[in-house]
């Protein structure tokens, strides 16, 4: 088992880093000049070639070191256009309303796209104060305000808040009174981004007029859309408390429910000569799927994944599934670095790396040939690699993980599969009022059953752990020593054993030497 194996994955580590070593720097643009740090990317790749065959390990290292200057480049790039010296003074600005009203204790939140010559596409949050008039704001909606915008701030936030809003590529914020802003009389509604908040907002009216409302409503339209605004306080901490927020974001499970779907529809019998015309309606009706409810990071990384397996079947190859998680890491890195820094795709990333590594290792210890037992199992086992591979992540964040996290999964995972069945199948049974009537009722009672089942658990004893990593290289370390003892279970080789023992001794003297130099 060797990291060769999987090239797109190693080419992940390389790139990963220089966008971590970008954003330690902070302004990597003032320190390396552009031409420069180009002209090395450029040497390094032709280097690269040029050694080729001859010396592959000095072509390995010339290839790593131009995907490094890369990712350090892009993100500087992303960085540059996001980070704004805004003036320190009050001047009018125009924008486009992006997103609907959120309610805040006392202010409505709207994302905005300035349209300003200078400041022509930064986004920025705009708090309006609660009335009628903010109420009607919808996307499309060109607004004309006057302040002083802000640069991001983490004042009076447990966590670094401002970090946050840049790697989202919000560059400001501001609060307004009702007297300093107005809604203008055109529109500007034809952005692919505006048109997907729309439908999404459309839909979940729909939800509301064929019968759905409360837990329901929320739970099927985060599931369905990838909409969580209509999740309440006590609901997110349930399913959080119970270690299962994960099954409300949309993934693979959507993909791999609308992809049975449309095997159905689409039977191999029509394409038989021509296979590669059913791979690519499957899929275009899933990119557009994806793009209606504006491509989050989970359904994007599973969409690669199975866009490159399609692409395999149609021309008869084998497919890898880390190649393919590789190739979807570096595409979604390379058009957006920071986010690299967004937990829903660490998170995402790190459960199914782990998933497709460690699910195969536990199967060849025990497989049950009882079908209960096999699955109860193997829902086990992926529920432990994935916990496995996001715990660290978890801890960093969250200060603590869930003890009952594989008990709710035994429930969850099947249930949660009607679920997002039921909820897709409203779209078209929504129309018929006897087959609505029926799947809304069967949604509702379900999603109801859920939510008892899951308060049930968080509320059980010690259901969440306090427990802290405190920096990302102790993050780093906990990942090293897993994947080290795995490589000695594989391999049965002593000095992967040394190695894992060697980085607990390397982080615990980092941790010395921080405690003195604070």
């Amino acid at each position: 088992m060797r990291l060769s194996d999987w090239p797109s994955l190693r080419l992940v580590i390389p790139l990963s880093a220089g966008i971590i070593i970008s954003d330690t720097i902070g302004n990597a643009w003032a320190e390396v000049p552009f031409w420069c740090a180009l002209i090395a990317v450029a040497l390094s790749i032709t280097i690269s070639i040029i050694l080729g065959g001859r010396k592959p390990r000095l072509s390995g290292l010339f290839l790593s070191l131009s995907f490094v200057l890369a990712g350090a480049l892009s993100h500087s790039l992303q960085m540059r256009k996001v980070r704004v010296e805004w003036p320190d003074r009050y001047g009018i600005y125009h924008g486009v309303v992006t997103s609907y009203p959120l309610e805040r204790e006392r202010t409505y939140k709207v994302e905005l796209t300035l349209t300003d010559s200078l400041y022509d596409g930064r986004n920025i949050y705009l708090y309006l104060p609660k009335d009628s008039m903010a109420r009607a704001v919808e996307p499309g909606h060109v607004i004309e305000f006057d302040g002083k915008i802000n640069k991001p701030s983490s004042d009076g936030v447990d966590f670094d808040y401002a970090s946050y809003l840049l790697s989202h590529g919000v560059s400001g914020t501001l609060r307004v009174q009702a007297k300093d802003w107005h809604v203008m009389p055109d529109r500007d509604g034809a952005t692919l981004r505006i048109r997907s908040v729309r439908f999404r907002r459309s839909i979940i009216r729909k939800y509301q007029e064929w019968g759905l409302s409360g837990n329901a409503l929320a739970v099927a339209s985060a599931v369905s859309l990838g909409e969580k605004r209509a999740l309440d306080d006590s609901l997110r901490q349930v399913y959080s408390t119970s270690g299962v927020s994960h099954v409300l974001a949309v993934s693979g499970l959507h993909v791999g429910i609308m992809c049975w779907f449309l095997y159905l529809i689409f039977p191999s019998f029509l394409f038989r000569r021509r296979a590669w015309i059913r791979e690519l309606m499957v899929m275009g009706i899933l990119w557009s799927y994806a793009f209606l409810i504006g491509l989050p990071v989970s359904i994007t990384r599973s969409l690669v994944m199975f866009s490159i397996v399609a692409v395999c079947r149609a021309i008869d190859r084998e497919s890898s599934a880390l190649n393919s998680l590789g190739i979807a890491a570096l595409l979604l890195l390379v058009v957006n670095p920071s986010a690299l820094f967004d937990m829903s795709f660490q998170l995402s990333f790190s459960a199914v790396l782990f998933i497709v590594i460690l699910t195969p290792a536990f199967l060849e210890i025990y497989e049950p040939r009882n079908p209960l037992a096999r699955y109860v199992w193997r829902v086990t086992v992926l529920s432990l690699s994935a916990q496995i591979g996001t715990t660290p992540i978890v801890l960093y964040h969250f200060s603590g993980f869930s003890t009952y996290v594989l008990l709710a999964n035994l429930f969850v995972v099947p249930v949660m599969f009607v679920v997002v069945a039921l909820s897709m199948s409203l779209w078209l049974t929504g129309w018929i009022p006897l087959l609505r009537g029926v799947t809304v009722s069967v949604l509702t009672w379900i999603i109801n059953l859920l939510t008892r089942v899951l308060t049930f658990i968080s509320e059980l004893p010690y259901a969440r752990v306090e427990l802290s990593v405190s920096s990302w290289w102790q993050v780093l370390t906990i990942y090293a020593v897993v994947i080290l003892v795995f490589l000695w279970y594989k391999e049965k080789r002593t000095h992967h054993l040394v190695q894992a023992l060697a980085c607990i001794a390397a982080c615990g003297i980092l941790g010395i030497i921080r405690g003195f130099v604070i």
